[in-house]
């Protein structure tokens, strides 16, 4: 399982889009109780939220560093269980 971000603008805003793709059946609860629900058809296996503030980031991003390891290799985190 990988993660990427983009950064967007919706209604004039700045917004994050926070993507984790090629999870696993048993990531499905872990991101559904981080809102991460939205099915992003453009890739396989990929899902996505749109974070409007930097409390939701970091409070976001800490509870995935709470359970997976982090390996970053470009644009791309690699999440491993641990």
């Amino acid at each position: 399982m990988f993660m990427t971000a983009n950064r967007l603008k919706i209604e004039g805003r700045p917004v994050l889009k926070l993507n984790i793709h090629e999870f696993g059946e048993q990531d499905i609860p872990f991101l559904d109780s981080l809102g991460i629900t939205e099915v992003d058809t453009r890739f396989a296996d990929c899902r996505y939220l749109h974070i409007h503030s930097q409390e939701d980031f970091l409070s976001t991003r800490a509870a995935i560093f709470e359970k997976y390891d982090v390996e970053e290799k470009g644009p791309r985190a690699y999440l491993v269980p641990k």
